[in-house]
């Protein structure tokens, strides 16, 4: 039997650059602590938001969600799960009084969930056969991970981090409507 778990983090607001590969990493149950699955019935509070800010960083807040991709072959069948997760423990804000800023935050964390369906569309699209959807799981996992990290970053820099009340409004219902032309791959 063959597993194999990405667990691909990003964190918005950070200028660091991304690592290029995605990493697999043993599987922990408690590497899920300290997060929330993405739901549409359940906004974020800043009351998800539990590390310290970070003094340094000129940003009023931080959203580091993750993608958690799980695959593995049995009997010969390629199986995977696709997780969009929030991350409490590395989520920070200056600011826990703002709703505009909370919200902009939460389109961060709906973004994220946009490319957790994306990529169980492309994942789906491998195939259920072992051999041929591990030979492309680690490529399709990569560039899934590169074209999530293009977007956020896009987002920020055209919002202005959310300070473009129309441009923002425009990505939200961008995302909306992707999140529901994706509905058939909500986990």
């Amino acid at each position: 039997m063959n597993f194999l778990t990405f667990f691909l983090s990003l964190v918005t607001g950070y200028l660091a650059p991304a690592p290029a590969v995605a990493t697999p990493v043993p599987v922990d149950k408690n590497t899920v602590s300290g997060m929330i699955s993405w739901s549409a019935d359940r906004r974020l509070s800043w009351d998800d938001f539990r590390a310290a800010p970070d003094t340094l960083n000129p940003h009023h807040a931080v959203t580091a969600a993750n993608l958690a991709v799980d695959a593995n072959c049995s009997s010969s069948k390629f199986n995977y799960t696709v997780k969009c997760m929030f991350i409490a423990t590395e989520s920070w804000s200056k600011n826990k009084k703002s709703e505009k800023l909370l919200h902009h935050e939460q389109l961060h964390f709906d973004l994220t969930e946009v490319h957790a369906r994306m990529l169980r569309k492309k994942l789906q699209s491998l195939g259920t056969s072992c051999p041929s959807a591990n030979a492309r799981l680690t490529e399709t996992v990569n560039k899934a991970f590169a074209d999530w990290k293009t977007e956020q970053d896009k987002f920020d820099e055209v919002s202005r981090h959310g300070l473009d009340a129309t441009v923002t409004a425009t990505w939200e219902a961008s995302i909306n409507k992707r999140l529901k032309q994706l509905e058939k791959f909500k986990s």
